[in-house]
């Protein structure tokens, strides 16, 4: 195994204990009154959380901020947005790679069952994508389609998420694994 590969799998397994989503997740409904509709719009539907990526090392560093707010539309159903900022630095090559990333993300999830949901979500993220030989920072379109396993423990519960990037312009590596608690507020 070429030492780019430690050093990419090494990176890996270090970011990912330290990648935290904190969300609001939903206290069990009350019980409906019948012939009771509830309104299309409540602050009790709205949640908020989002993710938090830290490395730091002697060849450089990693920093990824990715709040997010949603809104539950359905029981099943669920939808909203968020920011990214991300930050690497890399002092393995010459000149060393600095790159500060930004961009947004749009997001739906659909629970199957109580522990079963697919997720997709629509990330445009404009970077140095090409540094060191250029300085011209353009968009990347990634479309993250997968789903996961979700177990509950009263209003929290522990996510793990498969997702795959249909976008194949290869600066983002298949498959991402995302694991996340969700605390309710």
């Amino acid at each position: 195994m070429s030492t780019k590969k430690k050093y990419l799998l090494l990176l890996t397994f270090c970011i990912l204990p330290f990648t935290l989503c904190l969300s609001q997740d939903f206290n069990p409904p009350a019980p409906k009154k019948e012939n009771e509709k509830k309104p299309f719009w409540s602050w009790d539907k709205v949640y908020g959380g989002g993710g938090v990526g830290l490395w730091f090392g002697s060849s450089g560093a990693f920093v990824n901020l990715s709040p997010q707010v949603g809104y539950k539309i359905t029981e099943k159903f669920s939808a909203g947005l968020g920011i990214t900022y991300m930050y690497i630095s890399d002092k393995r090559y010459v000149p060393p790679i600095k790159i500060n990333i930004y961009g947004g993300n749009i997001f739906s999830r659909y629970l199957f069952t109580e522990f079963l949901f697919a997720y997709a979500e629509y990330e445009p993220l404009n970077g140095n994508w090409n540094t060191p030989l250029s300085n011209e920072r353009f968009f990347i379109q990634n479309v993250w389609l997968g789903g996961g396993f979700r177990q509950r423990a009263g209003n929290s519960s522990l996510n793990i998420m498969g997702l795959w990037n249909l976008n194949d312009e290869g600066y983002v590596q298949n498959p991402q694994i995302r694991i996340g608690i969700n605390i309710g507020l």
